[in-house]
């Protein structure tokens, strides 16, 4: 069985990583970690719902060589990092407050911080779109938490300095990760102490009074939710905004049509994801031995399931590389497993999507009527990687009509 060693790569090379690595063989070896990496899609989707696949647990943290600590033990509580019960409990009590209804009362938000930052553009003329909309996944997220207003950017902090926790943190993250954490979950503490005696109408309230056939989130586990929604929701949406972003100005036609057709909103947003993802991996590790592109991988092994890879197969899709949005309005039309599959299915995927709505609509309709127009070039884009992958910047122009 060929097997080929995948280079750890996030920039615009991934794809055809990924597709040289699929055509030797169903699976691959990660440079960095050594970690196995499954790449077609059939087999993400079986490996997905396989109970001998745990969430990926300590094994980075041990990896990295973090054997203790508030970190360390905040990750080791996470939903993320949990299964069976533990998993199916925390995941049970917090879904409840993320059902679609709940989401879709905070999507004037989302309409209403894009369309100040699209305003805050055109007026300066123009600036850089990942900045511009770097803080709006984490804002919405706040405010659906009950985070004071004035407390965002401290918030915003917190999120930037935990989110390289799911990935290889380098010596000077793990640090700043350690600091940030405790005053997380000081500022959570506190919040919570101010729900004691009246709830708000906001998520922290509710996952206060969250039961289910006299179970509910301790107290502990409340605190530990919060951190964990607001690291788990920060960089993964706002790299795929400046995904999304990318991919819409590389394909302009997209933008003009959703100007036509506002409703095309949700399948521009899964095209893009599909097309250009931010989180390329869902980490695994196997708690039995587990047969994988024909080779049994030993029990304790990580695994990584390449979703990024799924998402450009040609025998799922069709015409992988070509960016067509009307996919996702056909019937038949395959699963994006860019939020994951099975029992890890990803509980924020419909807050993501709906803040994404919001932020290619305010793109595409550009203030009122303006265009907005690349001042570098598209083929030469800098990328950078937290815990999603995203261009490090992408500097526009505003035009007016």
């Amino acid at each position: 069985m060929t097997e080929t060693l995948l280079e750890n790569t996030y920039d615009d090379s991934l794809h055809d990583v990924l597709r040289a690595g699929r055509e030797l063989g169903p699976s691959g070896i990660d440079s960095v970690s050594g970690a196995v990496v499954v790449l077609g899609y059939d087999e993400v989707e079986r490996l997905a719902h396989d109970p001998r696949l745990a969430g990926i647990g300590l094994t980075i943290f041990d990896f990295i060589g973090v054997p203790d600590g508030h970190l360390r033990t905040w990750y080791s509580s996470l939903m993320f990092t949990n299964d069976g019960d533990a998993h199916h409990r925390l995941r049970r009590l917090a879904a409840r407050v993320f059902t679609p209804r709940s989401v879709e009362r905070h999507r004037d938000l989302a309409a209403d911080l894009t369309a100040a930052r699209m305003s805050d553009l055109a007026a300066a003329g123009g600036g850089d779109l990942v900045e511009t909309f770097a803080t709006v996944p984490i804002t919405v997220i706040c405010r659906l938490l009950g985070v004071p207003d004035d407390e965002v950017t401290d918030f915003v902090a917190y999120g930037d300095a935990l989110s390289p926790v799911f990935g290889f943190m380098e010596p000077d993250q793990i640090a700043r990760a350690e600091t940030a954490v405790v005053e997380l979950m000081v500022d959570v503490e506190r919040m919570i102490a101010a729900r004691a005696d009246q709830r708000g109408d906001d998520l922290i309230s509710a996952l206060l009074d969250a039961e289910e056939a006299g179970d509910r989130l301790t107290h502990d586990e409340v605190v530990t939710m919060v951190g964990n929604l607001i690291v788990g929701g920060h960089d993964t949406t706002a790299s795929q905004i400046g995904c999304s972003l990318l991919a819409l100005l590389r394909h302009s036609e997209a933008l003009d049509d959703l100007r036509a057709d506002p409703s095309l909103a949700p399948a521009v947003v899964d095209e893009t994801i599909r097309f250009e993802p931010s989180i390329g991996v869902v980490p695994r590790t196997l708690v039995e031995p587990v047969e994988i592109g024909g080779i049994e991988r030993p029990a304790g092994s990580m695994v990584f399931l390449s979703s990024a890879s799924t998402s450009r197969q040609a025998d799922v899709w069709g015409d992988p590389d070509v960016f067509r949005p009307m996919r996702f309005t056909e019937a038949g039309v395959p699963k994006l497993l860019s939020f994951g599959s099975g029992p890890h299915y990803c509980l924020g995927a419909a807050l993501a999507r709906m803040t994404l709505e919001e932020v290619v609509l305010g793109a595409a309709f550009a203030g009122l009527g303006d265009t907005i127009v690349p001042t570098t070039s598209l083929d030469a884009v800098e990328w950078r990687s937290v815990l999603g992958r995203s261009p490090a910047s992408l500097p526009v122009v505003v035009q007016h009509p």
